[in-house]
């Protein structure tokens, strides 16, 4: 069933890489995230968030279409950066979509290359994400996905306002946020744009 939720391509990219049997979380959102739903992913270490995002971003997006990226997805560091690239450089196989990655130990010039020359996805952390918006007119209009992975993170690095600000800079579109609990301080962080969320927790 859960195969049948995904497009060939995807389903195919999942099979090749090794991932055949989905986590509890995957099976519980999925479906909502594939029909449009705001959710609110709650679930421990290796309980398959950051994959969620991943297949739930090449699931809506499919294929490349313009420069400016159409989702936009906030890790708290650049190790987490890369690790959701590559994740998403091994199950976008079969399709054109493009995914940069920003952070703050990177040349600031240098990402913006890379992420003017096109991107479909674009990964960073919340202030250099800032930064790419204010200083290099990052172009925002074209989201249709915004996802926060281990939200829990977030405020240990002071990322409310940047959130605020990018949350509040996008047009309409759909909200992921995963975190490994729903405490006082996440539900702070994404109050001012997620209204009605599914919200779907997992213990393992």
């Amino acid at each position: 069933m859960f195969k049948e939720k995904l497009n060939k391509k995807l389903a195919n990219a999942l099979a090749i890489n090794g991932i055949e049997t989905p986590k509890n979380l995957q099976l519980k959102s999925i479906s909502k995230i594939n029909g449009g739903l705001d959710v609110i992913g709650i679930g421990p270490l290796n309980s398959g968030k950051t994959t969620t995002i991943v297949i739930s971003a090449i699931q809506k997006l499919q294929y490349a279409i313009e420069r400016a990226p159409r989702a936009l997805m906030l890790v708290s560091d650049k190790e987490k950066a890369m690790s959701m690239h590559e994740q998403f450089m091994l199950l976008k196989e079969g399709t054109d979509l493009r995914s940069v990655c920003v952070f703050e130990e990177g040349k600031i010039e240098k990402q913006a290359e890379e992420v003017q020359k096109g991107t479909d996805i674009l990964i960073g952390t919340p202030k250099r994400i800032i930064e790419h918006y204010f200083l290099w007119n990052l172009n925002l209009n074209k989201i249709k996905l915004f996802a926060i992975d281990d939200a829990e993170t977030m405020p240990k690095i002071s990322a409310q306002g940047d959130i605020d600000r990018l949350a509040l800079s996008l047009p309409k579109c759909q909200h992921l946020v995963f975190t490994n609990e729903l405490n006082e301080k996440v539900e702070k962080l994404i109050k001012k744009f997620i209204i009605a969320p599914q919200i779907i927790e997992v213990l393992e």
